[in-house]
């Protein structure tokens, strides 16, 4: 499963829906006097979508990045017609986009499609549809070519089989076939020939039944498929022989588990290829589709899929595509209603020395001004972290629509449209930590290019003030802040720059929910303008740049009452900013683009305006054996010092620099802890995978290399305190054991190294009780690492790292 524009689900939908029930049967019977017996029965559905949407980097790039305005349009209709044992589904829908400044962009996509369903005999029925695509690329594909427009594709689909039951058991088998061509695409002076991806793959697959329980079933899955290709062998320099064919066989369960419903599976995916010099891709699989209805006006949805996906990068056979996520949807009255997403997907490439990870993340909020008449607003965030230098991304999107129905949605009921049961004006105090990464792009040598990524850490503080309003368990709301930081990183070498960041001012949107303790859980989007001060040096030039860039920022925090107005904060956000060009001289041919990314954690202190009795809680005991899982992003920074010999006569010097890059990770922890009245003292172990790294690459030729954390064991102790009787605010400090790979390629040397350092970790955060035994804790922690070093044969470098990393965790106390 690959996550695309996930939001497109949540943004405007303009529905006009009506049944139509054939009028012939309802006339006899007035005239005979006899009841009428429905026969046949046809429904439409039709709706429109009306939306204005504004993205800051259209190219989904590092660097170079552009925003624009988009509007998008698209009608669509389905019927449905059931007659006796037949039922058939007709749809059609299409959808075009106009860009404002970036009519390159510009895209109409259109889809029909057709489903049909025949009852043969109790418990046996047959299927079988077709569908027509004229899609296009979106430039978030792993495969764009990017080309001049995004590429165009046709695809045409088709399914038949047959399914039903047996002495109580389900089965279903079928065939599906899916045929792709790729148009050629622009490309500057010449034409990508995309021929080479065009490919009919066809699966062959079915689904017994093989054990029936109280709430469910056990299945056992196989599908076979077969990818075959148009041309044998691809028109890249090393000509690969990309068919394939493939199997996956699994065992899993549909049904309920207590207020679960849903299905999941376990087994194994594997695929063979043509080509002799690509090997055979064996995989678990997993998979889940689960919903949890929380509350009569909310429900969530989880999802996990991994598939082997197709992909034209030189030299990899495929990739293993492994999603993860959920979905929130929470019915605040019968005229509003929010929700949210986030998805995680990591993109394994098969021959190759390459992965990506794609986050996703949005809040939609519709709002019905009448029965037939509503406004939406949402906000998306995507960013894609890579091991190659110059692949990742960040993107943020802000979507706006309006609505129309020709039936109304609810019957308007007295008291039950959204209004706030209460607002809430406070202001506050911030400390914190910030982690500044700068992405660098620009011209090198004769032809040649330097993509590259550097960074440090400084210290944040600020103040802030907000409004909000509280409709039941959701809060709304917006915020602004004034924020003072002195994050600098240098580079010392044949040229000399650096980036040092400034004030910033920020107006945010937030979003959350309020516990039944108090305590509220908040997601935020907005802008910051932040003051950059950067410096440039070449020979005897020099330059200096001081100025504001706009940037936006998303983040997730927790807020915890302590008494008397007074509350606590711990967030994290990320922010991207505008990218600008810089060198000495200033505004020349072969200046750099420097793009600024910050991930900032705050620990704050606010009191609310007329604050409202306290909340009767529910004392919880922290005390006790616990275990749990946590996802979290990290920023490693590694100072590099190490000799260069530059070409053309220029005399050696000492590089002294440092790295920066961000990435993922995931880990699960477990624990002690005994709880003294409000005190509390514990100890930790935790193990975590990691992706967190920085990437160099000199191109055509120049050093190519790379630090990336792979994973990490250790323990630390926890101390803190207990407030409102529910949240422990600690402290943590202890040792880690960490592996980290060093890929360092010069001169014809290659180096692959892996080495095990120590850490010293320190940090905190705060745990608070979903339940008696479901804690959710938000934890940032700073770890320095010893220094290592590489000798690539003609030289030695020498790193010396340090990370910051949050993470968000679920525990359960036993």
């Amino acid at each position: 499963m690959q996550v695309t524009s996930t939001v497109g689900v949540l943004v405007c939908s303009g529905l006009m829906s009506f049944a139509v029930v054939s009028a012939s049967a309802a006339d006899e019977s007035v005239r005979t006097g006899q009841s009428a017996v429905q026969t046949s029965t046809v429904k439409l559905i039709a709706g429109v979508t009306l939306t204005e949407q504004f993205t800051d980097n259209v190219f989904l790039t590092s660097n170079d990045r552009r925003s624009d305005f988009v509007t998008t349009f698209a009608p669509w209709a389905s019927l449905s017609m059931e007659s006796g044992d037949f039922k058939l589904d007709l749809e059609a829908s299409a959808e075009i986009g106009r860009y404002s400044s970036n009519s390159s962009e510009n895209y109409e996509d259109f889809a029909l499609g057709a489903e049909a369903r025949y009852r043969l005999r109790e418990g046996l029925f047959a299927f079988g549809g077709l569908d027509y695509a004229w899609d296009h690329e979106e430039r978030n594909s792993p495969d764009d070519v990017n080309g001049l427009e995004p590429t165009d594709f046709r695809e045409a689909s088709g399914f038949f089989g047959i399914g039903g039951t047996f002495d109580e058991r389900s089965f279903r088998l079928g065939v599906n076939l899916r045929d792709l061509n790729f148009d050629d695409t622009p490309a500057a002076g010449t034409v990508i020939d995309n021929d080479d991806r065009d490919r009919l793959q066809t699966e062959i697959g079915g689904r017994i039944g093989v054990a029936q329980t109280p709430n469910g079933e056990v299945f056992i899955q196989g599908i076979y498929n077969n990818r075959k290709y148009d041309e044998a062998i691809d028109n890249q320099g090393l000509g690969f022989q990309r068919s394939s064919q493939g199997i996956e066989g699994s065992v899993g369960f549909i049904g309920r588990l207590g207020d679960l419903t849903g299905e999941v599976l376990v087994g194994i995916l594997s695929q063979n290829y043509d080509d002799a010099r690509f090997e055979t891709v064996t995989t678990p699989a997993i998979g889940a589709d689960v919903t949890w209805r929380a509350s009569p006006n909310t429900r969530v949805t989880a999802e996990i899929e991994r598939t082997i996906e197709e992909t034209t990068i030189s030299g990899a056979s495929s990739y293993i595509s492994t999603t993860a996520g959920a979905r929130i949807r929470h019915r605040v009255a019968q005229n509003m209603s929010i929700a949210s997403y986030f998805f995680l997907t990591e993109n394994d490439y098969q021959g190759v020395g390459r992965t990506d990870h794609l986050t996703e993340t949005g809040v939609g909020l519709r709002y019905y001004i009448n029965p037939k008449v509503y406004v939406d607003a949402d906000y998306a965030f995507r960013q894609r972290l890579s091991d190659v230098a110059g692949a990742e991304f960040d993107e943020h999107r802000i979507y706006l629509g309006v609505g129309a129905e020709l039936q109304p949605r609810y019957q308007e009921r007295a008291n039950s449209t959204a209004s706030a049961s209460s607002t809430e004006t406070y202001v506050g105090v911030q400390i914190g930590d910030s982690a500044l990464q700068t992405k660098l792009d620009g011209p090198r040598g004769a032809g040649g290019n330097l993509t590259a990524d550097f960074g440090d850490r400084g210290l944040v503080g600020g103040v802030f003030a907000g409004y909000r309003a509280n409709f039941g368990q959701l809060v709304l709301g917006v915020e602004a802040e004034i924020e003072t930081g002195d994050a600098e990183w240098t580079h010392v070498g044949n040229r000399n720059y650096s980036v040092k960041a400034g004030d910033s001012y920020g107006l945010s949107g937030i979003a959350g929910f309020r516990t039944k303790g108090g305590n509220l859980l908040y997601g935020r989007f907005g802008v910051t303008s932040a003051e950059f001060e950067s410096r440039y040096q070449t020979l005897t030039n020099q330059a200096a740049v001081s100025d504001r860039e706009l940037g936006f920022n998303v983040g997730l925090g927790a807020e915890f009452p302590l008494g008397g107005g007074l509350s606590g904060r711990m967030e994290y956000q990320i922010r991207a900013f505008e990218d600008y060009q810089i060198g000495a001289p200033l505004g020349g041919v072969n200046n750099d683009n420097f793009a600024n990314v910050e991930g900032v954690a705050r620990f704050g202190l606010l009191y609310l305006f007329g604050a409202e009795d306290e909340v009767e809680v529910e004392p919880v005991d922290f005390a006790g054996f616990y275990a749990g899982g946590q996802l979290g992003h990290g920023t490693l920074q590694s100072e590099n010092s190490g000799p260069r010999v530059p070409g053309g006569g220029s005399p050696p010097f000492t590089l002294v620099a440092t790295r920066s890059g961000q990435g993922l990770t995931s880990g699960v922890f477990g624990g002690y802890g005994h709880q003294f009245g409000s005190f509390y003292i514990g100890g930790e172990a935790e193990l975590e995978l990691s992706s967190a790294g920085w990437n160099i690459e000199r191109d055509p030729v120049g050093r190519i290399y790379s630090v990336e954390k792979l994973g990490t064991v250790g323990a630390t102790l926890r101390a803190g305190y207990v407030v409102n009787e529910s949240v422990l605010i600690y402290g943590r400090a202890g040792l880690v054991r960490s592996k980290f790979n060093t890929n360092y390629q010069f001169s014809g040397n290659l180096v692959d190294q892996d080495d095990y350092l120590t850490g010293v970790r320190i940090g905190g955060g705060v745990e608070l009780s979903v339940s008696q035994q479901t804690h959710l804790r938000l934890d940032y922690t700073h770890t320095n690492y010893d220094a290592h070093q590489v000798d690539y044969g003609v030289g030695v470098d020498q790193f010396d790292t340090s990370e910051n990393l949050f993470r968000v965790g679920l525990s359960y106390q036993f």
